[in-house]
């Protein structure tokens, strides 16, 4: 690793003009324009004897122990540049600051007022503009690299700075020379009043407002290191994902540069978050080693908080122990820090913590304390988010619908006041789930693709969404369609079981779906995410004429049951108890049993299953001789499966029906 320079340093810092409007209109062009661009500008910076200590976004920060080197580092980086064919994007124009002095250098970064006027110093120029302050003129002036020359700018107001700067234009042959008026804090009629309206638009949450605005400051100026943290929230909230990650890494790299070590954690946190989701592993833990070396020793403050939690939640599936204990100590900071965001989320993951191990009771006393905070509006509006997916995604672990609808209207108008953000996308996935539970499969539909769309980018929560559309394919005896969506979620990194056992299982290949889920079992310990496997797995069982193995799953998807005191999981065994009465030949000890499964699953509103039970009890009804109730029944499951678009089992109930008439009395 080359050696940084100390002393006085000659810093170059670099940014690309309009990044915003080209991440916008060009997101797919940009990502394969910002590597090239990194290449240019990086081996321009190297090969002059410069040092990059800070990369964030598309911006570089170098140090060079003389000004020279600096200036020839930029003049070869521009001609590299202008040189590039940047087709549907030009023009891709680079703007660049030179400025020198003496800064801290600590742990391979640099600190002090010299990064600040340089940053500033950077804000007022345009793209293929290189400005130089006049201490670095002064240093360079009598060694100036062949084809160089200066321009003199006059002396200009630089933002949050209480000395003026005397500023200089770097001119060469190979460049252009012609700018418009810098952009000071002289120069920016109207710019001060639409920040401001941003920023108040960006309080009050109306994202599409502030996107809108503060696009429009930093078009003609530099953002702060804040403002541009607000405008990649509200890149995120207005569903710009891309770029809202690349807001946040020149975000990082602003608050790095003026020494503001807890607001750059926090920015490093949430993009290792961002890219853990987009499955990118390695670049998700660089940020979060990032957000680590910045905080140091520091253990009493947010940004400490927030890192203990992403600890608390990395570890909570291997080290339940050392996840729990983490989360104390979260909950604990945020109390001591007045933070409810932070407190709130601390209970949440313990909660769901507690409900995994089997404590559901208090468990889910926790989550619900947390979302009460939601509700109650004491959360800022991401942790708010996480609070109604998180309320959802444990209701749905435990198979609790009953809470998860008590919840739900509450998610929907928050989701509704944010309605083009990622959060909603992930809401829409579990609020989907219970409109197809409760019969409404249009509408879920409707909902998963809304998902979908939203959540470009969130590559395993966009999979979730294409399982759930599945699981509606699979209902609806689409089993093409299902098995699409399953492979879809799969290449999306979301398990496409137990449904693609499901649908093996109706496509007569048990053996098939029997390997998948034991596969998949295979190491499993926690019993919330076995019991998921347990109904299909005992369907197969029976299909493939193992009694003895269905029975042990049926005993711990019934242990399971009661332990959650789940109704949902209570109607599942029942059913299962009834399949396996019948498959050893004793089908009037499954009446009892499907009358209690019609029961849970009415009382529930979950009418696929109610019908499904329905022609089972049917079917066994006429095997006892009992043709009246059996008639009753199996006219009961056409009418509702007929009602809800399920075809396949609309034509089971009338092939069960034919058999009944044909059948001797």
């Amino acid at each position: 690793m080359r050696t940084l320079p100390s002393g006085t340093v000659t810093f170059l810092f670099t940014d690309l003009e309009a990044s915003t409007r080209l991440w916008e209109a060009h997101p797919e062009v940009m990502k394969v324009a910002m590597a090239r661009h990194d290449s240019i500008v990086e081996s321009a910076i190297t090969a002059h004897g410069g040092s990059v200590f800070t990369t964030a976004g598309d911006a570089f920060c170098a140090a060079f122990a003389s000004p020279h080197g600096a200036i020839l580092a930029a003049v070869t980086a521009q001609l590299g540049l202008a040189d590039t064919d940047w087709d549907e994007l030009a023009p891709f124009r680079v703007r660049m600051a030179l400025h020198s002095g003496n800064a801290d250098e600590r742990g391979g970064d640099y600190f002090g007022p010299p990064l600040n006027r340089c940053a500033r110093l950077l804000s007022t120029g345009h793209g293929g503009q290189v400005l130089l302050s006049s201490a670095t003129v002064q240093l360079a002036q009598d060694d100036l690299p062949p084809g160089v020359s200066l321009t003199d700018l006059g002396t200009h107001e630089l933002r949050d700075m209480s000395r003026a700067e005397h500023v200089f234009q770097l001119c060469h042959a190979g460049l252009p020379t012609d700018f418009p008026s810098l952009k000071s804090q002289d120069s920016l009629p109207g710019a001060a009043e639409l920040l401001a309206d941003g920023r108040q638009a960006h309080a009050a949450n109306r994202w599409e407002n502030a996107y809108r605005m503060l696009s429009e400051v930093g078009a003609v100026t530099v953002l702060t290191a804040e403002d541009t943290q607000r405008l990649a929230e509200a890149a995120f909230w207005t569903g710009r994902s891309d770029e809202g990650i690349a807001l946040r890494e020149k975000a990082y790299g602003a608050y790095v540069r003026e020494g503001k070590n807890e607001a750059g954690a926090l920015i490093a946190l949430a993009l290792g978050e961002s890219y853990k989701y987009r499955l990118a592993k390695s670049v998700s833990n660089a940020w979060i080693a990032r957000a680590e070396r910045l905080l140091g020793d520091s253990s009493e403050s947010e940004a400490f908080g927030y890192l203990l939690r992403w600890k608390c939640v990395s570890v909570s599936e291997t080290s339940p122990d050392e996840a729990l204990a983490l989360a104390d100590r979260v909950i604990a900071i945020g109390t001591r820090l007045g933070s409810r965001s932070l407190e709130a989320l601390g209970l949440q993951d313990k909660g769901k913590m507690l409900v995994s191990l089997g404590q559901i009771d208090e468990g889910m006393r926790l989550v619900d304390e947390a979302m009460v905070a939601a509700v109650a509006g004491e959360l800022d509006p991401e942790t708010t988010g996480r609070s109604y997916c998180n309320m959802l995604a444990v209701c749905d672990e435990v198979a609790d619908y009953q809470r998860a609808s008590e919840w739900s209207d509450a998610a929907q108008a928050w989701c509704e006041q944010h309605s083009e953000s990622a959060y909603p996308g992930v809401c829409r996935i579990t609020r989907a789930e219970l409109k197809w539970l409760h019969g409404d499969w249009d509408g879920a539909t409707v909902e998963l693709q809304q998902a979908i769309d939203e959540l470009t980018g969130f590559t395993v929560i966009a999979g979730k969404a294409l399982y759930q559309t599945g699981e509606i394919e699979l209902r609806g005896g689409r089993l093409d369609a299902a098995e699409k969506s399953f492979r879809a979620a799969h290449e999306h990194g979301c398990s496409p079981l137990p449904g693609l056992a499901e649908l093996r299982l109706r496509q007569g290949e048990p053996g098939e779906a029997d390997q998948l889920l034991r596969d998949a079992l295979r190491g499993t310990t926690g019993p919330l995410t076995r019991v998921r496997f347990l109904p299909a797995l005992i369907d197969v069982q029976l299909a493939l004429g193992r009694t003895d193995e269905a029975r042990d799953a049926l005993r711990e998807l019934e242990s399971v049951a009661e332990t959650c005191a789940s109704t949902a999981l209570r109607a599942e065994a029942a059913h299962r108890r009834a399949a396996l009465a019948i498959a050893e030949g004793a089908p009037a000890d499954a009446i009892g049993e499907l009358h209690t499964a019609i029961k849970g699953w009415t009382e529930l509103q979950m009418p696929y299953e109610t019908a499904r039970t329905r022609l089972l009890l049917g079917e066994v009804l006429a095997l006892t001789g009992n043709r009246t109730a059996a008639r009753l029944e199996l006219d009961t499951a056409r009418s509702m499966f007929a009602r809800l678009g399920a075809e396949g089992d609309v034509d089971a109930a009338e092939s069960a029906v034919r058999n009944l008439a044909e059948s001797p009395a």
